[in-house]
């Protein structure tokens, strides 16, 4: 559906909100907002090219900077960065400084270094000093989740404490983890949690620490979010402390960014699968940035690629005599690949779920060449019934020569494609990203190479 179409269908505050954040007029553009449907500034805003959500943030900013800040949610963190990133740092922190910690940590850590260090610099201290904690963190652990708007008592602090507290801060606390108080001893030492129900059950007078829940684990902040989820799986919690090796607690981790966090994750692997990257691509981006995302995927593939076809270019004159076998070299090499990719499949699967560690090279072979023998006989077998149907006198061994010819490749391709995810994640590479364009070189390589040898062999 085209943006006009949209646009003709929609309340007539869109069309006119459309044109002032199109135009920068900001004359009662904050109420036109507001009186606008949220679903609708989204879509707009999404719109926007880069120099237009540039112009429209500065000028936003400037004149009502809680309502700039609350339209930033409406953008995903990378498109927030590059807005961030054309921005004074004053304002850029003005908006930063008002983001949840979480996404303010996100969009800090997509900065270009000097961006973020200016930015930082516009930044209270203590915030500052937050913000490296967490982006000290690797992407990809609980640290990197962390949350640090929390209620957090003294273990001597008495329930009262705790609701006087909250009356006289009810708008600060809005977006603070509300479900449970946590404790800390003279030392700052993580020393527990209470449940909030808890809390409204207590006498008025009752300390805080009589009251905590022993079975709440702590979760360390360098935990990867696969065993983290694994903990949430099997725990009825939905949040938990974040405790570093010091035993302070430095934030906590809620089951719903972690959620976030494997969406993006899982997002992320099937744009480089599909050939993106570099994370999310928007046709609102720029045409060069764009251009290179895509040729940084494709330009390593034309190298592989013509890898495989040399070996095509070695046995050139088996192929001049025999040139039935060029419509069984691409039939040979994709089935090859296919059952490859499956291992690579349970491989990366088993990596994910800490099922398989990547050391286990021996075992991971030893289990994947029994299933490419039953394999490779069997579609072996059934290619050599398709030889023998364009084989002439002359040929009478071709149903043979491509029969072994896939049977010895999908041994190999079953053998490859079960230990390369393992060689990768050793390597520090990611396998979902990297395993599969690799294994279909290989596999080609593999495929062309047997066909051939055995063609020349054997047919000659």
């Amino acid at each position: 559906m085209s943006e006009s179409s949209v646009s003709s269908a929609s309340p007539s505050p869109y069309r006119q909100l459309q044109k002032q954040i199109r135009q920068g007029e900001m004359a009662g553009l904050p109420e036109l907002i507001r009186a606008t449907s949220p679903s609708h500034v989204g879509r707009l805003l999404r719109s926007l090219s880069e120099e237009e959500a540039v112009g429209f943030w500065r000028l936003m900013a400037c004149s009502e900077i809680e309502l700039a800040t609350d339209l930033l949610d409406h953008l995903a963190d990378l498109r927030i960065a590059a807005i961030l990133s054309q921005l004074p740092a004053t304002l850029a922190a003005d908006l930063v400084l008002r983001m949840e910690s979480d996404d303010r940590r996100d969009v800090i850590g997509l900065l270009a270094f000097d961006v973020r260090e200016a930015v930082l610099a516009a930044l209270p201290q203590p915030l500052v000093a937050s913000l490296r904690l967490a982006l000290r963190y690797e992407p990809g652990s609980a640290g990197n989740l962390l949350k640090t708007e929390m209620l957090s008592f003294a273990s001597q602090a008495k329930v009262a404490d705790v609701v006087r507290t909250l009356r006289a801060s009810t708008e600060q606390i809005e977006h603070f983890e509300q479900r449970y108080v946590y404790l800390h001893d003279e030392e700052h030492q993580y020393a527990g949690a209470v449940a909030m129900r808890e809390l409204l059950l207590a006498d008025q007078d009752q300390q805080l620490q009589s009251l905590v829940d022993d079975a709440i684990p702590t979760v360390d902040p360098a935990m990867p979010l696969d065993e983290l989820k694994s903990v949430f799986d099997h725990l009825r919690y939905s949040v938990f402390p974040l405790v570093d090796v010091s035993g302070r607690q430095i934030g906590v981790v809620d089951h719903k960014d972690l959620q976030e966090a494997l969406y993006e994750q899982a997002e992320r692997e099937l744009l480089e699968q599909g050939g993106i990257l570099g994370g999310e691509e928007f046709r609102t981006m720029g045409l060069g940035s764009r251009i290179l995302r895509r040729l940084a995927f494709l330009l390593p593939s034309v190298a592989l690629s013509y890898a495989a076809v040399s070996v095509i270019a070695l046995y050139e004159p088996v192929l001049d005599q025999l040139v039935v076998l060029a419509a069984f070299l691409p039939l040979v090499a994709n089935l090859c690949g296919a059952v490859g990719n499956q291992a690579v499949a349970v491989s990366i699967r088993e990596l994910s779920v800490d099922r398989l560690s990547p050391n286990k090279l021996g075992f991971v072979v030893a289990k994947e060449i029994p299933v490419g023998v039953v394999v490779g006989l069997v579609i072996g077998t059934l290619l050599a019934g398709l030889a023998s149907l364009r084989s002439d006198e002359g040929l009478v061994l071709l149903p043979l020569v491509i029969g072994l010819a896939y049977s010895v490749s999908s041994i190999l391709a079953v053998a490859i494609g079960g230990v390369l995810p393992l060689l990768l994640k050793r390597l520090g590479l990611d396998p979902a990203m990297l395993a599969s364009p690799l294994l279909t070189t290989l596999t080609d390589a593999v495929a062309f190479f047997f066909v051939l040898f055995l063609a020349q062999g054997l047919l000659l």
